[in-house]
């Protein structure tokens, strides 16, 4: 039996992307991975910060939990403390990284933070109406709930 460690990844609608002026290097760190310098914004975006950690959700992250969990073809999403009511609630979805983007993210700002510990994966959303953070968790779900 392996043990899995604890993966996470953040998403954001905001451009996160910095530059290392001595290495010359794009990346998201507020201090540069390969020489320990500071970085700096960048001026523009061209989104590809953003397309790796898609990337990582949608080769790694999503993938193990869903091995993990037998691969379902349906998950249950349920949220707790979501809005400015703190409402709570659920959706069946189809167990595809776009279905699972598409019931979380809105038209405004907001952060995404992805956590993978062994079979359960849970999704933290931070905006305007969360600021100490809607959770989101996963489970498998039959076609039955999803046609409910």
């Amino acid at each position: 039996m392996t043990t899995q460690q604890l993966m996470k990844v953040e998403l954001s609608s905001d451009c996160e992307c910095r530059f290392c002026t001595d290495c010359a290097l794009i990346q998201e760190e507020s201090e540069c991975n390969d020489c320990g310098k500071e970085t700096s914004f960048v001026d523009y975006c061209d989104g590809d910060c953003y397309l790796y950690k898609v990337e990582e959700l949608e080769d790694y992250i999503i993938p193990q939990f869903m091995t993990a969990n037998g691969d379902p073809s349906y998950l249950r999403l349920e949220g707790r403390r979501m809005g400015w009511q703190a409402r709570s609630g659920y959706k069946v979805i189809e167990a595809t990284y776009t279905a699972l983007r598409d019931s979380l993210i809105f038209s405004g700002e907001w952060r995404l933070v992805f956590t993978l510990s062994g079979k359960d994966l849970t999704i933290t959303r931070y905006s305007h109406d969360e600021p100490m953070g809607a959770t989101f968790t996963l489970t498998p779900a039959t076609e039955e709930d999803y046609n409910a």
